[in-house]
């Protein structure tokens, strides 16, 4: 019987992946990919390593870092990829404490403090989108850094409240002057909705990052600590990229 398994070169993987021949070769040195095989001299890869990099791509817009991506996939049966494997159905608290290492009784005060609110239309069962597990590993390294839990969930809360303020004001400005004005189809006010969404998301990132640099940085120049103070300026000069797509 012919062999009609499916094999790709690296480009041509690289194609069906969307990625690039760089990108497939770094995290193969990562050990993130399964094992290519051969057909003569040639490198090939089969539908394993696709699935595997649609894998990766998932978990990295999700917020995981290459090491956290590389220790879920050490652990075949974890609740993360579970739900990755086919359609999204949530998960549970359970799930979201074994996946961002974040202690069950901490995973229920994020979400008793409104900082993680279950899926809507789900009956009475309880579950969690699976973006929630980065936004609780984020916590987790906070806690692990040495912030004390409590100060850190009143400022958390404090968080909330201001973002849902600003929030109110800006659902209200987008309804005063596209929604209400009546000039748009409502096909083309829910994509305008999109693509403010996104610009909003980056734009709002910046200003924080720009705002905690800006007051640290007055904070140890007012301190007198000039070691701080230059140790510090390479903030000046770095910024992290924030990326926001709808998928």
């Amino acid at each position: 019987m012919a062999n009609t398994t499916i094999t790709y070169r690296v480009e041509e993987l690289a194609t069906q992946a969307g990625i690039g021949v760089d990108t497939i070769r770094y995290y193969q040195g990562m050990g993130l990919l399964p094992p290519t095989g051969r057909e003569g001299r040639t490198v090939v890869y089969r539908s394993a390593h696709l699935t595997r990099l649609t894998t990766i791509r998932a978990l990295a817009e999700d917020g995981f870092s290459l090491a956290q991506i590389k220790q879920l996939l050490q652990d075949s049966g974890h609740p993360l990829l579970a739900s990755l494997a086919g359609p999204t159905l949530g998960l549970s608290r359970q799930e979201l404490a074994e996946g961002s290492g974040l202690p069950l009784p901490l995973v229920d005060m994020a979400v008793s403090a409104g900082l993680v609110e279950p899926l809507e239309n789900r009956g009475e069962e309880e579950l969690f989108a699976p973006e929630v597990v980065p936004m609780l590993a984020a916590g987790m390294s906070l806690l692990e850094a040495g912030f004390p839990i409590d100060r850190l969930a009143a400022l958390a809360a404090r968080h909330a409240t201001s973002v849902e303020n600003v929030v109110d004001g800006a659902i209200n400005l987008f309804n005063e002057h596209v929604r209400d004005a009546q000039t748009h189809p409502p096909e083309e006010v829910a994509k305008l909705f999109r693509v403010l969404l996104l610009h909003v998301t980056r734009l709002v990132a910046h200003h924080f990052q720009r705002t905690v640099i800006t007051r640290v940085r007055e904070r140890l120049e007012s301190s007198g600590d000039q070691a701080l103070v230059t140790a510090f300026e390479d903030l000046e000069t770095r910024r992290m990229t924030v990326y926001a797509e709808w998928r």
